[in-house]
């Protein structure tokens, strides 16, 4: 299955004060604060403890809906943002159209369950950075920390402190074959 990843630009927000254990790119600066936008407690659990165990110095704050995310958002709560397609309130094409159109570079990734082709183009067409269907294994997760890491070089100090920093992304296409455990 092909994964789709733009490499990411990062955006401003104020962390939250708690970390997680693992390995991190932005080791002394700061948790980086991973809002992810998850209908399903059980998927939003399961990517937090991923993420707890092997991404040092990430937080994962989650909500449940477009609306949460917004609020979140507005209230500066996160460095990069990934959501699900299919959310209560809207889809998550929705939410990056609404982030694009305030101007906000936030860092996006989509971790979805809907595996169509022209939504993910219409994710990528909106301003997503990748896009990651959701998978039995934990390949999956890989996957998400690789993007994660990426941006370790972009978020930094003085990002968090102002509210928006434009920077360009470029396109690319990432392959993933991962299938541990």
């Amino acid at each position: 299955m092909t994964q789709s990843t733009r490499y990411p630009t990062a955006s401003a927000a104020q962390p939250d004060s708690s970390t997680a254990a693992g390995d991190d790119p932005t080791e002394g600066e700061g948790p980086v604060v991973l809002l992810h936008v998850e209908p399903d407690a059980e998927s939003a659990e399961l990517l937090a403890a991923f993420v707890e165990r092997f991404a040092d110095g990430v937080t994962v704050r989650a909500v449940d809906g477009m609306a949460a995310a917004l609020d979140a958002l507005d209230a500066g709560a996160a460095d990069c943002l990934v959501t699900e397609q299919r959310l209560p309130d809207g889809s998550g094409v929705e939410l990056v159209e609404r982030l694009r159109a305030r101007g906000s570079d936030l860092p996006v990734a989509f971790h979805s369950t809907c595996c169509e082709a022209a939504t993910e183009a219409r994710a990528l067409d909106a301003g997503a950075d990748a896009y990651f269907v959701k998978q039995p294994d934990r390949g999956q997760y890989e996957c998400l920390l690789d993007w994660l890491r990426g941006l370790g070089g972009d978020v930094d100090a003085d990002a968090r402190a102002t509210t928006a920093r434009s920077s360009a992304g470029t396109g690319a296409v990432a392959e993933s074959t991962d299938s541990e455990e």
